[in-house]
């Protein structure tokens, strides 16, 4: 025991580094998810839903998926009946490679020293610790390999005369096939479950290809010609060979991805031990050596060889390099350096070592830590409703990176890993051709412009649902989501969100603007918002995003976010009130339609989202159902009271929540989001206690914050609170504040900070206005007017929405027929 008690400390290392990725009990990377998924619908379902199609038991064709691991994994968690299971069994199995790894290095080199630091280094390389620290069956087919490996060297080094490559030139080559046989048979029955485990069985038999191509290396130095011929031979027999069984991640890597995934000291040392390697004429050095060379080489091209195959013979060359380093340290004469006359040299010698082993512990434990993809609190939310409120047979609609964590936590089915892992396992495997054609058509439907193409391929692949993430909703299918009535918003969480695809919508799209001629004013407005129309409601055109994530700027600034329902709820109330004026029945039909509309696309909890990405904000469902109250039908009634319990459900107390599942926007400083949402939900709903807790929180100066935009957005609210209910309090707090806006105004009306960074808009000035109205500030307000009036429109980051505050708070401060007056005069 105390013999091998430091291989036993180097097994308890690494157990523990590979605990550090499922610290939470998280699965660390995409591939967790997916085989714990295969291996619980093997619990529930039985294994008889495994493909019998030979192909694919062995892993044959480019997407077959052999089945052992997860066999191995059901019968450990029926056993058990723990999910920890899942998290325990790579360590363990890591633990059992690092045992055999360490009798090869012994086999090899016969030196205690050059094997533990070889059965170290490689224990701690990147690349083996990501694989064997999660629930894939890469873990059992290392150990599988290394099993292999072991009997192979144990073969080689029962061959006569075995240590002297000289001894195999030319038709003494031949001896290879005369070591001890039972090593082979016993490597043959580990390759029968190899087979059945991983397709890791492809770089095995390429390395023992390999290991005979060595043997011909002194045949080369007499025959060179028709030894290259061979050596020409099995290069292009290995590439047909890998191209025939394997799938290949074949993106080129950076020269940094070696020291990354493979370890810098065990690269640096191993690079060193290679300087001894091509010195002896020991086969199996020279094999090591090759193997090294061939697989670091195609792993410029494909990291599946570098990662972690090749890392197996540069651990052996590195562990036998640190050593002899370690040798030649020790014989370098070190002056004596002395502190309080005591002699400190023998303690550098020791702090170099321990700098060898310390960083590729460290660079290990690293990498240990990061390799974790844990889905956010929002995912949570998603993937807790999806199981909760769509079949267990649904199939979505979702990018690949995404279906990782959405089929591994919800157990439903998407397009493209069903196509592959699953139809494989459970099927009869793809062929590239299939698997590329599944790609091309998932990528159409998020990237296509033309619906029509996007509902194709979505009923092609009888697909119900889109669970599309944050950065997919700023392309293609992810613009019109929010728009088209075939799609029904179910949940948004400012992370993700799903839709329902409905094939046959009950509200029909209508591709036709309204053409109005008559008053000049109402022409020109109305030639203005019908610019607006998509074909289903009205949204920005521009594609405007900050470019740091802010959620507060991107709902003042932002125009990706296509619903802009607030905007058809101002447009709904406009048409209406132009139908009565003009008579036209086109204004009051499209009227009709977007409050139907708007019934439509508002969310089962009575939200109305917003932003990009897309949230259930409180301030955007308030902003929606405001204008609605000068609608007074049953439709409106019911759209409004339906946001209004959304609101409701926000409110605790004094405190409000920005969105469904989100408190603040910010730790740290004033909450601009935080606030506005307060003063605005607090003065369209007139609430006391939500204002008062706003006044509550206005400097000395009169201002909340310093960007002007911000103080004039949360002073609306207040204006509007003061006009629903006359409450004193509130004027005096408006009044501060329109002082402060006053002096942080240019003399021609401009505001310091317009343009810097964001361009305001004129929903911004057409605000301002309203408040210094209410402030009873007449001059600042017909300076802001004025200066207002003169800004080109075009220009606006919002120009729709920023037209329809001016006429909105316009018609508050004048009447609607002077608001469509002076707000027309921008257009």
């Amino acid at each position: 025991m105390l013999k091998n008690y430091k291989i036993i400390l180097v097994c308890i290392l690494a157990f523990i580094i590979r605990l550090i990725p499922s610290r939470n009990f998280a699965f660390p990377g995409n591939d967790a998810y997916i085989h714990h998924d295969i291996v619980m619908r093997l619990a529930t379902k039985g294994i008889g839903i495994l493909s019998k199609n030979p192909t694919s038991l062995l892993g044959l064709k480019p997407y077959a998926y052999p089945p052992l691991y997860h066999i191995l994994g059901l019968l450990m968690y029926k056993i058990f009946n723990s999910q920890l299971v899942f998290f325990i069994l790579p360590p363990l199995l890591a633990i059992l490679t690092i045992l055999i790894f360490y009798k090869i290095a012994w086999e090899i080199f016969e030196n205690e020293r050059d094997s533990i630091l070889s059965a170290f280094l490689f224990s701690i390389v990147p690349s083996f610790v990501a694989r064997t620290s999660v629930f894939i069956p890469e873990s059992l087919g290392i150990l599988l390999f290394t099993i292999i490996l072991y009997l192979l060297i144990k073969y080689v080094k029962s061959i006569p005369g075995y240590s002297d490559i000289d001894n195999f030139s030319l038709g003494r080559f031949f001896k290879v096939f005369k070591g001890n046989p039972k090593y082979i048979i016993i490597a043959l029955l580990i390759l029968s479950m190899y087979l059945f485990t991983h397709r890791g069985w492809v770089f095995l038999a390429i390395t023992v290809l390999i290991l005979i191509l060595t043997f011909l290396i002194p045949s080369f130095k007499k025959r060179p010609i028709e030894v290259s011929i061979l050596f020409f031979l099995a290069a292009v027999g290995i590439l047909e060979f890998t191209l025939f069984t394997a799938r290949l991640q074949t993106q080129p890597v950076t020269i940094l991805g070696f020291p990354k995934w493979m370890g810098l000291i065990q690269l640096i040392f191993g690079l060193y031990g290679a300087l001894f390697f091509m010195k002896s004429k020991n086969p199996i050095y020279k094999f090591i050596l090759l193997w090294f060379a061939v697989f670091a080489i195609v792993g410029t091209y494909s990291f599946r060889f570098r990662d972690p195959y090749a890392a197996i013979p540069l651990s052996l060359m590195a562990g036998y390099g640190l050593s002899q380093a370690i040798i030649r340290l020790d014989n370098v004469k070190i002056p004596d350096y002395r502190i309080l006359k005591k002699n400190i040299t023998p303690y550098i010698r020791l702090f170099v070592i321990s700098i060898f082993l310390i960083i590729p512990i460290a660079q290990g434990s690293v990498i240990a830590y990061l390799n974790v993809i844990s889905p956010t609190p929002e995912q949570i939310e998603a993937f807790e409703w999806i199981e909760k409120n769509t079949a267990p047979d649904s199939v979505f609609l979702a990018t690949m990176d995404d279906a990782y964590l959405l089929i591994g936590n919800t157990h439903r089915k998407d397009v493209l890993l069903w196509k592959t892992i699953y139809q494989g396992m459970m099927g009869n495997p793809p062929t590239l051709k299939e698997k590329e054609m599944s790609e091309m058509e998932v990528k159409t439907m998020f990237t296509t412009s033309q619906p029509n193409e996007a509902y194709y391929f979505i009923e092609k692949n009888n697909i119900t649902y889109i669970y599309i993430g944050k950065t997919m909703h700023q392309q293609g299918l992810g613009l019109y989501l929010p728009t088209d009535t075939h799609f029904k918003t179910l949940l948004v969480t400012g992370d993700v969100a799903v839709y329902q695809y409905i094939p046959k919508p009950p509200i029909e799209g209508n591709k036709s603007k309204i053409n109005f001629t008559g008053d000049p004013e109402y022409e020109k407005i109305t030639h203005f918002i019908e610019k607006f129309w998509n074909g289903y409601s009205y949204s920005e055109i521009g594609e405007y995003t900050p470019i740091e994530y802010d959620p507060a700027r991107d709902l003042e600034f932002g125009s990706t976010f296509k619903g802009c329902y607030d905007s058809n709820a101002m447009i709904a109330a406009l048409y209406d009130k132009l139908a009565a004026k003009t008579g036209n029945t086109q204004f009051k039909e499209r009227s009709d339609y977007l409050i139907k509309w708007l019934e439509y696309k508002q969310m089962e909890n009575g939200s109305f989202p917003g932003g990009m990405p897309p949230a259930e904000y409180t301030i955007t469902t308030a902003q929606t159902i405001y204008p609605l109250k000068d609608l007074k039908t049953n439709e409106t009634e019911k759209i409004t009271n339906k946001g209004l319990q959304f609101i409701e459900n926000q409110i605790n107390n004094e405190d409000i929540k920005i969105a469904a599942n989100k408190e603040s926007s910010q730790f740290i400083g004033p909450d601009y989001l935080k606030l506005k949402t307060e003063s605005q939900v607090g003065g369209m709903k007139p609430d006391k206690e939500i204002i008062y807790n706003v006044i509550e929180k206005q400097r000395g100066d009169g201002s909340w914050t310093s960007a002007p935009y911000e103080n004039i957005e949360i002073l609306k609210g207040l204006t509007l609170y003061y006009l629903a209910t006359n409450d004193t309090k509130a004027l005096k707090s408006i009044q501060e504040g329109s002082k402060w806006l006053k002096a942080n105004q240019e003399y021609d009306g401009k505001f310091k900070g317009d343009g810097d960074p964001e361009i305001y808009s004129i929903g911004h000035y057409a605000d301002a206005i309203l408040v210094y109205y209410v402030a009873g500030d007449k001059e600042a307000m017909e300076k802001t007017l004025n200066y207002t009036l003169k800004k080109n429109i075009e220009n606006d980051p919002i120009p729709l929405k920023s037209y329809l505050t001016l006429f909105w708070d316009l018609k508050i401060i004048y009447n609607e027929d002077t608001a469509l007056e002076l707000s027309s005069k921008i257009l």
